[in-house]
């Protein structure tokens, strides 16, 4: 409504201002001047100081899945920009989704937080809003509700997730198919051997309990392995 009245009243001023002869006139060319300074006024302190508007903030929450193609692997990519200072995450929030979504780069802050109990994204987005209905009313047509102020994305990490550049995370996949044949046999020696160690302490041990040892082993071993490979992918 201010950008009609703006609009409206410049027309107005230069109508009676042409044809101002008589002194009503020209007091009706002041009035709309005036009102169109005015509204010009309002118009721009809402355009540049946010006059009518407050911000508000929305909060989400979202369950992250492994952007990792391996079962075994939980990860967390990233890409580096420029210098490599600058980050933009790449994440899924569930299994079915194909392509993982990209946190932006305008007025965004990213937070890594390790150890985490859960593996969470907060997206916290503040926004310019009206701040009634009556500057809606007024405003509507001459600023952007909804107008985005900054994003915060805070990434609650577990401690068995790994965090990757797209570039350590392929040279880890590369190191896996590598390693693939080799894994598996060093993987059923390190299980035998735990099994052997443990049939000696409890020579009568029933099925039940070996197959308890096996799946322990074959965990400390996975993680042995990933540790060894991630270590020479981020070299």
């Amino acid at each position: 409504m201010i950008f009609a009245i703006t609009i409206i009243s410049v027309l107005a001023f230069a109508l009676t201002n042409i044809f101002a002869k008589k002194t009503w006139q020209t007091i009706f060319s002041i009035l709309f001047a005036t009102i169109f300074l005015v509204s010009l006024g309002f118009v721009i302190a809402n355009d540049h100081y946010h006059f009518g508007m407050k911000k508000f903030t929305e909060t989400t929450t979202q369950t992250l899945t492994s952007t990792s193609g391996s079962k075994n692997i939980n990860m967390l990519l990233y890409q580096p920009l420029g210098n490599g200072t600058e980050k933009i995450y790449l994440y899924k929030t569930n299994e079915a989704q194909k392509k993982p979504k990209r946190t932006g780069t305008d007025h965004i802050e990213n937070v890594i937080k390790k150890n985490q109990t859960k593996t969470q994204v907060q997206t916290d987005k503040t926004y310019w809003i009206y701040n009634s209905a009556t500057a809606r009313f007024w405003f509507g047509l001459s600023s952007k509700n909804h107008q985005l102020i900054k994003e915060k994305n805070t990434f609650n990490i577990q401690k068995d997730w790994l965090i990757l550049s797209t570039g350590q995370a392929k040279k880890l996949e590369k190191l896996v198919s590598e390693n693939g044949t080799s894994m598996q046999n060093e993987a059923k020696n390190y299980i035998h051997k735990k099994v052997e160690a443990a049939l000696v302490q409890n020579p009568t041990m029933d099925q039940t309990t070996q197959q308890r040892i096996i799946q322990d082993a074959t965990q400390e071993y996975q993680k042995q392995a990933i540790v060894k490979l991630v270590s020479e992918a981020t070299k």
